[in-house]
């Protein structure tokens, strides 16, 4: 349970990467370190590029819904 609390917290910013780190490097193995930072930024980067992905797909909805409706209002202000 505290590990994947710790996981959190890195990825999260609620602890710095250095803070969990340092005792897997000192205390277990530098292997270990590399390969908790590789997996934090790995995930925060997955993470962004989801949350970018949301936000993008909503712009380009809502963009064509505009341009629909301003290709309607022109069409019925010729024919009127």
């Amino acid at each position: 349970p505290r590990a994947v609390l710790s996981l959190y917290q890195a990825m999260s910013g609620g602890v710095d990467w250095g803070e969990l780190s340092e005792p897997l490097i000192d205390h277990i193995s530098p292997v270990q370190g590399v390969v908790f930072v590789i997996y934090i930024a790995f995930t925060v980067l997955a993470l962004m590029n989801v949350v970018t992905g949301v936000f993008v797909e909503g712009s380009l909805r809502r963009a064509k819904q505009e341009e629909q409706q301003y290709i309607v209002a022109q069409l019925r202000s010729m024919f009127r």
